[in-house]
């Protein structure tokens, strides 16, 4: 994170009287012992279905990585000091009221309200209201998360076409004894390797200023982001190595049903389909998982960066999104002192920030990703998958969708041709619904 300790806040001028909160009760445990397993299992289901479900999972996480930035920063206020609790932060402006609680799949944050009786007497209206309310999480999960793709996509899968050609290029020469041409697949492959390299040392806190600001355009300030990412060298040096391990692993489960599939004997398509169902359904409750912790994290570096920059007057306040900036100067942290160098691992994190450290870590993080392009490489040369599905997707980096279900059970192009007409067809009714909302609110204002 930060090459400086925690900020340190003038302590207020009286003592503030503590405050005495309602202590949960056994129906508020019984509820989160009920909502967290669901919660969970959906995510899972989701994971392991389609690409449709899988931009579900992307929106989700990045409502619960905003979530977590205002709640990080939330905790370096006065507010957390004085014996407040987040959850009331966050009731205080309807900005932040979704965020009282962890995000919903499908109905709003705070559904129970949409139980009660209307109080204009108007049962037309609330029909309409009760049908907001229970797709409410989903239509946020499913913008956002189409949103998050195709930003992340954008930068990735350049790199993923160009390893699945150079791939198959370089069989093809292989078989086919064109050897005069077996520069083009491999001088592709490692172009790709490269760039693929490159995009992810700007990635990883690319996604969480997208998820934190709730505007798909941040991701694409890659002046502010890089800035941040120079003061959190550290930070996200541990980020990377986290990603890759835990890519590694994924890697395995999906090189292991082929392996697994020998030693069962599994002979006809319905024991194929049957085991594969179930295989990526238990795969996903690791996948899932380790998609979340690595947004959380990387919005957590996101917010003690930015936090960080502001603070030490790296950042000014207009360059924040207005989201950023309402919370912020509601949280009177703009104002906060500097923090002070204390403990040693914050010395060494200063002194990675220097150019020596700074070179130092971008060579580690180079052989981080090269380290995750050799295990990618490796895993299809064990099991090749169809369709590039093992070069252009990958889970930790680009969709959380686990399905390598064979074309001749489940045909692979029907379903990318129905994500990619959906999201057109999403993001075009929501830019004419927004237009159309403006258009009435201009005419509205008075002259």
């Amino acid at each position: 994170m930060s090459v400086e300790a925690p900020p340190v806040i003038d302590p207020p001028e009286a003592e503030p009287e503590p405050t005495h909160q309602k202590s949960p009760g056994c129906a508020h445990w019984l509820w989160r012992a009920v909502v967290f397993p669901a919660k969970f299992l959906w995510g899972v289901f989701f994971c392991s279905q389609t690409i449709l479900t899988s931009l579900l999972v992307i929106g989700w996480s990045y409502r619960l990585a905003q979530r977590t930035a205002y709640k990080h920063w939330w905790k370096r206020s006065n507010h957390r000091a004085q014996g407040g609790e987040f959850t009331e932060f966050a009731m205080e402006d309807e900005a932040t009221a979704g965020h009282a609680h962890s995000p919903n799949w499908f109905v709003q944050q705070n559904f129970r309200s949409l139980f009660s009786a209307p109080k204009d007497g108007s049962w037309a209206k609330h029909l309409w209201s009760l049908f907001k309310g229970f797709t409410t999480s989903f239509r946020s999960n499913l913008v956002l998360g189409i949103q998050g793709a195709l930003n992340t996509l954008a930068l990735t899968l350049p790199s993923g076409l160009m390893w699945w050609f150079g791939w198959d290029y370089g069989w093809n020469i292989s078989f086919y004894k064109g050897y005069e041409q077996s520069l083009i697949g491999t001088g592709l492959f490692l172009i790709g390797s490269l760039f693929f390299i490159g995009v992810m040392f700007y990635l990883p806190l690319a996604q969480a200023r997208q998820a934190v600001t709730g505007n798909w355009r941040t991701f694409w300030d890659v002046n502010l982001v890089i800035r941040i990412i120079r003061s959190q060298w550290v930070w996200i040096l541990l980020l990377s190595g986290l990603i890759g391990l835990l890519s590694v692993s994924v890697l395995i489960l999906k090189t292991a049903p082929a392996l697994l599939s020998e030693a069962l004997k599994i002979e006809s398509v319905e024991q194929a389909t049957d085991f594969l169902k179930k295989y990526f359904f238990w795969s996903a409750m690791f996948v899932l998982p380790s998609y979340v912790t690595i947004r959380v994290l990387s919005a957590k570096i996101y917010a003690h960066g930015l936090l960080y920059a502001v603070q030490n007057n790296n950042l000014e306040l207009d360059e924040l999104a207005p989201s950023e900036r309402a919370v912020l100067e509601r949280l009177d942290l703009h104002k906060s002192k500097p923090p002070v160098l204390k403990h040693w691992f914050w010395k060494i994190a200063s002194w990675m920030g220097s150019r020596i450290g700074q070179f130092i870590s971008a060579a580690i993080l180079f052989w981080i990703w090269l380290g995750l392009v050799s295990a990618i490489v490796v895993t299809e040369f064990l099991i090749y998958h169809e369709a590039g599905r093992g070069w252009w997707n990958q889970q930790l980096i680009q969709l959380p969708w686990f399905n390598y279900m064979p074309t001749y059970i489940q045909p692979i192009g029907g379903e990318v041709a129905g994500a990619i007409f959906l999201s057109i067809l999403v993001l075009a009714g929501r830019y004419v619904i927004n237009f159309i909302k403006e258009t009435i609110r201009h005419r509205q204002l008075p002259d």
